[in-house]
């Protein structure tokens, strides 16, 4: 269901809430991993207060890795609570990040 609706672009403007009912934002943009596997790995988000603390400039449009457990129903993305610790609003600072995050992911999975 979700590969069907990214690509109707249903994906854009949905709902992103934690796995622990946490509302985080809406969904601005994807990023997609180049080269030839053309995985997302990330989502671009309007950010809700909660998430990011600051001037609603600085804390507006922010990156949050896309996390294993992915799950779109209606209009709502669902992303481990997680991966909201790895938000960022600079992309090379965020490609660090989610480094860091598979990282932790491939760790917890062995």
């Amino acid at each position: 269901m979700a590969r069907r609706d990214a690509l109707r672009g249903r994906l854009l403007g949905a709902h992103v809430m934690t796995d622990e009912g946490d509302l985080v934002g809406t969904v601005l943009d994807v990023l997609v991993e180049g080269g030839t596997s053309g995985r997302l790995v990330a989502f671009r988000l309007a950010a809700h207060r909660e998430l990011v603390h600051g001037t609603r400039h600085r804390r507006h449009r922010v990156y949050v890795p896309r996390g294993e457990a992915l799950s779109v129903s209606s209009r709502t993305l669902v992303i481990p609570a997680h991966a909201t610790t790895y938000v960022t609003d600079d992309l090379p600072a965020f490609t660090a990040r989610v480094g860091a995050y598979h990282d932790r992911v491939g760790r917890a999975a062995s």
